[in-house]
């Protein structure tokens, strides 16, 4: 277990009402212990490596690759010009979010029509790196509602080959990228929903609990210094 992890653990501090707060205030302290101290999957999340697709020898991983670079080319015509960071917003309108076998190679993935979030992070990333950005693997714990998580749980089950559980009570593990800019900031990118991460904490649905950074240096965001590895509370 990494010092980041530790430091998680301790830091993690009992409910507060859904709204934006001050990141350090005692409501959102207690509104993070109160959730961590019902999730008995946590532990695993924390130790979770990050997702990245299996490359075969041999021809078919490294043809799905450049068919997949080629379309997100295609994809980006109609954005050339107006921005130098491009997100890849199409990639959650061409696969359907939902559970995945693990592991999966290149080859696999095109030939499927639902991905999960840890697909859908290396995708991103591969997009990103073909348009000239340092992207790098990065993973959240998120907070949503049980309604939310137990409709969830029950879409996984249809899948026996999704095994990890990366849904817990009232937190949920995520995989998503980060992209390292030259100036040493952060921007984190979430290819399944098609949005940029914010730095504001907010308390309530979908509020981001904790980000993990892997790019190899030390990057802010919000703040907050992200160290390879770390988990940060947000």
């Amino acid at each position: 277990m990494s010092l980041g992890a530790v430091d998680l653990r301790r830091s993690f501090p009992t409910e507060a009402p859904p709204r934006q707060v001050p990141n350090e205030s005692p409501d959102r302290e207690a509104w993070l212990l109160n959730l961590v101290s019902g999730e008995e999957h946590w532990p695993k999340w924390l130790e979770h490596p990050a997702s990245e697709l299996l490359h075969h020898d041999g021809t078919c991983c490294a043809a799905a690759r450049s068919w997949f670079l080629a379309y997100a080319r295609s994809m980006e015509i109609s954005t050339l010009g107006n921005c130098e960071t491009r997100a890849p917003a199409w990639i959650s309108q061409r696969w359907e979010w939902g559970p995945s076998p693990w592991p999966m190679a290149w080859c696999e993935l095109v030939k499927r029509d639902v991905l999960d979030c840890g697909v859908f992070a290396v995708l991103a990333r591969e997009v990103f790196r073909a348009q000239g950005i340092s992207a790098h693997p990065a993973q959240a714990l998120l907070h949503y509602d049980e309604t939310c998580t137990q409709h969830w749980k029950q879409l996984w089950a249809t899948d026996p080959r999704a095994t990890f559980p990366w849904v817990g009570s009232r937190m949920v593990y995520h995989e998503l990228c980060v992209l390292e800019l030259p100036d040493g900031s952060a921007r984190f990118y979430d290819s399944t929903w098609g949005q940029w991460y914010q730095p504001e904490p907010r308390a309530g649905h979908g509020a981001i609990l904790a980000l993990r950074s892997e790019c190899p240096r030390l990057l802010n965001w919000g703040g907050k210094t992200f160290q390879y590895g770390d988990w940060v509370k947000v």
